[in-house]
């Protein structure tokens, strides 16, 4: 019966046989024919409402709804301003759960192309915060040789390196593995074969290397000659013996390595031994019978023999440190993955924020079809009247919130994969991460279940406040004064829900100013950092002289100021502590004795315009021949030697004993956010063994745009030295922006989307306005031709809009006061009941409603009372 014409003959005959029945029976009783036909239809009904109803029962529904479709279309194809506005509306919201789901999606959910990647664990140190912490490759050993409940474990880490390949130099991102990596993830390879247990030995038969399917194309077309391809690296050379699979690209999320390395043999001796040297991720895979509760009892179990081990080795004052130390086993479908825990929370506030502007459109479109049910109810009382049922009503008008939600959401679609391509370069921010957001099965999915609901909400009040219309009032054209209040609720709704989004937005948005204008301690306008790369290691000697010929070089550039060096680049997001002993100076057992250490070149403080406080900077004459000096910064100072001068002290670290000659202003070490940490600076002139490819470069031009110096950077290396590279090149800038990635994301779509909230409201309050004076027309003229002014009657308007921007002001408040402890870790400089966020946003909300208001308000004074008066 689905797919049958619209008259059923067999049902409408069935009916009339039994209604002729009943005639002729009342004809037979001495009725006349009219009497009878009166009598029949009163006690039989009508025919045609009771035909509509049999063949709902039968099941026709898909014709039904293949009618009203057509009959929604040609509805709104005769109202395109009223669907242009609701379908935009709707492509927003639901484009901005989809953009935003697709990240979640690309992120959180998206398990590794593997074999049973649900059986995978990750066996990790935890920070105090939960977060995971690299191992050693004495740890992974020590894990790997005594959990029961795992077959295998892997171990990795990703890097870049320089290679050689037919004396074609090439920089390529790399993996290093364990012999184990492809076996426990279960990967065939696409060519050749895959690194085995026999090469991850100290010194292989025959060194061999795995090349990404991705590389295989780009370098070798795909062609078969790359098997068996010599690759020299750091002067040694492997032999590609394979290639990994298209589908599969790492176990670390986010990571396209081109070649992967096996582990062992890239290691120094330190690297294999040192127990405390933690830089490797490591995964197991649960045997067929184990769990992931069993894996992580063992893993207590182990760490906790491990740390009972450290701290009889330990001193006494460290112990209780070694002992807090966590370790834990977790199930790890989706691999190594530090995104779930870099972006989590954000996305997850983002996701929150979104679902309120769908909300906040879902109201907006229920305020639309208020209005335009409102304008509807002759055609709804004639429909109710000639035998419509209420419920069938009902239908045909969810039909047309349906229709609209599926072309939002179609709309919406195009747009969430336009914006989450902008999502993921606004969360990478140029770091050498690869995300991908492209839509899968998921998030057509949610985007389907998304538009469903929005069609649900936001239409099945306009339809059922539609067929509740008393039937002889419309018929007349009466006004039906329900809709008043309801558009007034739906308007004082939708402001609370933007008074949310834009105290959100101004705390976000307030938090980023916070960053910025805290004082850093140096300056970084105007300064270029260069990073360089070499495919060979240098002798200590040699890489020496190259570190120095590189800032001669720097320093003879047109424009350049100053230059510098340095191990360690504030606010880089680098940590590097050591342990000291402080003349005059003696630890309680409970005190740490780690500060923040740097090497750094000559000129490095002028080049930061970091002020030196007391005594002198580095120069020449600090060599590896001469004693050894340090300049410390002033919160080392106070915290070592209080009142007294810190010049001429001597402080010990690692077996040397360093003299301080200076004393330096604070300056941030590694975020915007963290305390200023007690830092004391060595020169690189007094080190001995450092590689170039260690120091970060630093020139302060003079005027201009730093940038400008890039072209010839890459030739000013290659002077200095044949093998050596550019490997990155960015303004100083850049970095601090960098450092705050999160905090800008958040300020940029807080405040997008607290704008988008702001026009959605303002478009809502604005057509209810502008319904509600159309609608009041008599009424003004009345007030007009009484004597009402033009003023009066613009303040009449806007003492509703007052009332409504207060409703919400407040409602809108209450939630934000509620909602706003979620965002409290990711605010800086102030709380989440910050008064002057709530004040901002409460007036920029009022600014908005009164500019919505003003033009119906406008318009309300400029109604003819002769004109009015006719109206009905």
């Amino acid at each position: 019966m689905w797919f049958k014409s619209r008259h059923d003959p067999r049902v409408r005959d069935e009916i009339r046989f039994h209604r002729d029945r009943l005639i002729d029976g009342y004809m037979a009783a001495g009725m006349n024919r009219a009497d009878a036909e009166r009598r029949a239809f009163l006690e039989f009904g009508n025919a045609v409402q009771i035909e509509e109803g049999v063949r709902d029962v039968r099941g026709r529904w898909l014709e039904d709804l293949g009618r009203d479709l057509g009959y929604a279309l040609r509805t709104l194809g005769r109202n395109r301003g009223f669907a242009a506005v609701a379908v935009l509306s709707l492509a927003l919201g639901i484009g901005a759960n989809a953009a935003i789901f697709s990240l979640i999606n690309a992120v959180m959910l998206r398990a590794l192309p593997v074999r049973e990647p649900r059986r995978l664990v990750q066996i990790t140190r935890l920070s105090p915060e939960g977060r995971p912490y690299p191992l050693s490759y004495r740890l992974f050993e020590y894990f790997r040789d005594n959990m029961t409940s795992i077959s295998g474990a892997l171990a990795e880490s990703g890097g870049d390196q320089a290679i050689a390949i037919d004396g074609e130099e090439d920089f390529v991102t790399t993996e290093l593995v364990s012999g184990s990596y492809y076996t426990v993830l279960g990967i065939e390879p696409a060519a050749g074969r895959l690194l085995g247990a026999a090469d991850d030995v100290l010194s292989p038969a025959s060194p061999a290397v795995v090349i990404s399917d991705r590389y295989w194309e780009q370098r070798f077309d795909r062609g078969p000659s790359a098997i068996g391809k010599p690759v020299t690296i750091r002067d040694r050379v492997f032999t590609i013996v394979g290639v990994t699979p298209p589908s599969f690209q790492s176990a670390r999320a986010g990571h396209m390595p081109d070649i992967a390395l096996p582990l062992v043999p890239m290691m120094s001796e330190e690297v294999r031994t040192d127990v405390t040297n933690n830089w490797l991720s490591v995964l197991g895979r649960l045997k067929p019978n184990a769990t992931v509760e069993q894996a992580n009892a063992e893993v207590q179990v182990l760490w906790s023999s491990f740390l009972q081990s450290q701290v009889a080795q330990a001193r006494e004052k460290d112990r209780g440190g070694i002992l807090r130390q966590r370790a834990a086993a977790f199930s790890s479908s989706d691999g190594i993955n530090p995104f779930r825990y870099d972006y989590a929370k954000s996305l997850l506030i983002l996701m929150g924020i979104v679902g309120l502007v769908l909300m906040l459109a879902c109201v907006n479109l229920s305020g639309l079809l208020f209005a335009r049910a409102a304008a509807r109810q002759r055609e709804v009382s004639i429909r109710l009247a000639i035998g419509a049922g209420r419920g069938r009503l009902v239908r045909q008008l969810l039909t047309e919130s349906l229709l609209l939600a599926a072309i939002g959401g179609t709309l919406g679609l195009v747009l969430a994969s336009w914006f989450s391509e902008r999502l993921v370069a606004l969360f990478v921010n140029g770091r050498s991460v690869t995300v991908s957001a492209a839509p899968d099965w998921r998030v057509f999915a949610f985007t389907a279940v998304v538009a469903l609901l929005a069609c649900v909400v936001a239409g099945l009040a306009p339809a059922l406040h539609a067929v509740r219309f008393n039937v002889n009032p419309a018929l007349k054209e009466a006004r039906v004064q329900g809709h008043r209040w309801l558009g007034k609720s739906l308007v004082v709704a939708q402001l609370a829900i933007s008074m949310i989004l834009v105290v959100g937005a101004t705390l976000f948005l307030r938090t980023l100013v916070n960053l910025y204008s805290v004082e850093r301690g140096f300056d970084s306008d105007g300064v270029i950092v260069v990073n360089v790369r070499s495919s060979r290691p240098y002798e200590a000697a040699r890489g020496f002289a190259v570190q120095r010929a590189i800032l001669d070089r720097l320093k003879r550039l047109p424009g350049i100021r100053s230059a510098s060096a340095a191990n360690v680049l504030p606010i880089g997001g680098g940590l590097w502590t050591r342990g000291v002993q402080v003349e005059g100076y003696t630890f309680r057992a409970d005190e740490s004795d780690s500060v923040g250490f740097n090497v750094i070149a000559p000129e490095y403080f002028e080049t930061l315009n970091t002020p030196l406080i007391l005594g002198r900077e580095f120069n020449e004459r600090d060599t590896g021949a001469s004693t050894k000096v340090a300049i410390v910064n002033e919160s080392f100072g106070r915290y070592f030697f209080r009142d007294a001068p810190a010049l001429g002290r001597h402080v010990t670290s690692v077996g040397v004993t360093y003299e301080i000659v200076g004393v330096v202003r604070d300056a941030k070490y590694q975020n915007l956010r963290e305390p200023i940490m007690k830092t004391m600076y060595i020169s690189w002139l007094q080190r001995n063994g450092d590689q170039p490819t260690r120091y970060s470069y630093l020139a302060r031009v003079g005027m201009g745009d730093p940038m400008r110096l890039r072209p010839g950077l890459e030739r000013l290396v290659r002077e200095v030295d044949p093998s050596l590279h550019v490997r990155t090149t960015l303004t100083y800038a850049t970095l601090v922006d960098r450092s705050i990635a999160t905090e800008r994301t958040m300020a940029t779509l807080g405040g997008f989307f607290g704008v988008l909230a702001l026009i959605v409201a303002a478009i809502g309050l604005f057509g209810l306005l502008a319904f509600q004076v159309s609608q009041r027309t008599n009424e003004l003229g009345v007030r007009m031709a009484l004597g009402a002014t033009r003023p009066a009657m613009i303040g009449l308007i806007l003492r509703d809009v007052a009332g409504m921007v207060v409703a919400g002001v407040m409602i809108g408040a209450a939630a934000a006061l509620t909602l706003s402890g979620l965002v409290r870790s990711m605010l800086y400089g102030l709380t989440p009941t910050d008064p002057a966020a709530f004040v901002i946003a409460a007036s920029i909300l009022g600014l908005t409603a009164l500019l919505a208001g003003w033009l119906p308000a406008r318009r309300a004074s400029r109604v003819d009372p002769l004109v009015a008066l006719r109206h009905e």
